[in-house]
C-alpha cells in the first residue's frame, strides 16, 4: 500500500468518524429541542391560562397546584437549559458535517490531484481539526452514538 492510499484511508476514517459524531450531535439536539418545548412552552401556557383564570375570578383549587408545579418546572428548565444544549449540539453537528465533507472531497477529488507531500499536510491538518472539535464540543452520549450507528448502517 503506497503513501497516497494510506492517506486516502485516513480521510475515509475521518469522514466516517465525523459522520457518526455529527449524527449523534443532531440526535442530542433534537432531544434537547423536545425537552425545551416540554419544559418551557407548556409551563408558559399554563402560566398564561392561570392569568386569564385569575382575571376571570374562576380559578379552581387544582389549577393553583398545577401553577405551582409549572413554576417548579420552569425553574428546573432554567437550570437544565435545554435550549443551550440544543444550540451547542446543533452547532457541533454542523461542524462535524463540515469535517465529513472536507474529508470526503479530499479523499475522492483532491487526493488524485495533489502531490503526496501536499496531501499529507492536508490530511494531517484535517485530523488535527477533527481532534480539536472532539475536545471543544459537548460530549456525545452513548445512546445517541448507538442510535446514529444504527441509522447510518441502514
Amino acid at each position: 500500500m503506497n503513501k497516497t492510499e494510506i492517506l486516502k484511508n485516513e480521510c475515509k476514517t475521518i469522514e466516517d468518524n465525523a459522520r457518526h459524531t455529527a449524527e449523534a450531535h443532531y440526535l442530542i439536539a433534537a432531544k434537547s429541542k423536545r425537552t425545551a418545548i416540554i419544559l418551557e412552552v407548556i409551563p408558559a401556557l399554563i402560566a398564561a391560562s392561570s392569568g386569564l383564570l385569575v382575571v376571570g375570578e374562576i380559578i379552581p383549587i387544582w389549577w393553583g397546584w398545577l401553577t405551582v408545579v409549572s413554576a417548579s418546572v420552569t425553574a428546573t428548565s432554567s437550570i437544565i437549559s435545554p435550549h443551550k444544549s440544543y444550540y451547542e449540539n446543533l452547532n457541533a453537528g454542523k461542524a462535524f458535517t463540515v469535517v465529513k465533507n472536507r474529508a470526503k472531497s479530499l479523499n475522492e477529488t483532491f487526493a488524485n490531484l495533489s502531490a503526496e507531500e501536499e496531501l499529507c499536510k492536508e490530511v494531517k491538518a484535517l485530523s488535527e481539526y477533527y481532534n480539536q472539535l472532539v475536545l471543544l464540543t459537548p460530549p456525545t452520549q452513548e445512546w445517541a452514538y448507538k442510535k446514529a450507528e444504527r441509522k447510518l448502517s441502514k
